[in-house]
């Protein structure tokens, strides 16, 4: 289990979802890792086999819930910081009190869109609004986005996944980098990863997001710990190299057209 060292770096989250009653699968589940794994390392800490009062209380009031999410809107990562407790925490007392969940239209309007107001013009926003607010064709799946067709230097052609990404095929391409799409998946101890790019050059892939979420900067992070030279572009990174603009038209020489 020495592959697995780079759990002890979330020790004190993990602790803390086993002390509120998390069972060791659903941990493991969390982590994309097996629970002999989470059982090993909550022994190494020796907080494994507990008895019976191990489970933390929280005192989570139904009204104080209900108004922190739905009258100010905050996120149940931000609820959780005020009861010092893990966001799944909040996710199983709004489950238990029988609270409405926000849909993922209404979770995105607005000011509560994790992107508003980076990268897009006051147009474009009103489209991204009136889009989830009149439904969108494509679910949240691996298609997610507008594919767009892409003539590629060495692959012919590829269906990309978001404009972003063919914008950063161009920014690549046009500093004389060879690069390939979806080069392969890397096996990160039992788990696939497909970053978008690899540089062979530079022995390099990098993946491009709009915004850095911790679900992707855990991958990258476990992907460098497996020996693979990794690198998370986000919408910052990716306005900070001019590949796009703050005014939502960067001129680019382009070879893609939409499908």
């Amino acid at each position: 289990m020495e592959r697995m060292r780079w759990l002890d770096e979330y020790k004190e989250i993990i602790i803390c979802l086993y002390n509120e009653g998390m069972k060791q699968a659903e941990i493991a589940n969390e982590f994309e890792v097996s629970q002999t794994a989470i059982s090993t390392r909550l022994r190494k800490w020796n907080v494994s086999n507990p008895d019976g009062n191990r489970f933390i209380r929280y005192d989570i009031k139904k009204d104080d819930l209900h108004r922190l999410y739905w009258d100010e809107e905050k996120h149940p990562g931000e609820i959780a910081k005020i009861y010092g407790c893990h966001k799944i925490t909040i996710h199983n007392f709004l489950k238990k009190y029988n609270i409405p969940r926000r849909t993922k239209s209404e979770s995105r309007l607005g000011k509560l869109n994790p992107i508003y107001r980076v990268g897009h013009t006051k147009k474009a926003r009103q489209k991204m609004s009136e889009a989830f607010q009149n439904g969108r064709k494509r679910g949240y799946n691996n298609i997610w986005g507008n594919i767009t067709l892409y003539e590629t230097p060495n692959q012919a052609l590829v269906k990309m996944r978001s404009s972003w990404e063919a914008k950063t095929a161009d920014y690549l391409t046009n500093k004389n980098i060879d690069w390939y799409y979806e080069y392969k998946c890397l096996d990160l101890n039992g788990v696939s990863y497909l970053p978008d790019f690899y540089l062979p050059i530079f022995d390099l892939y990098i993946e491009v997001k709009g915004r850095k979420k911790e679900v992707d900067i855990k991958k990258v992070k476990i992907a460098r710990q497996c020996g693979f030279n990794v690198l998370l572009w986000d919408g910052e990174e990716l306005l900070k190299r001019g590949i796009i603009n703050n005014s939502g038209n960067t001129e680019i020489n382009r070879k893609y057209k939409n499908k």
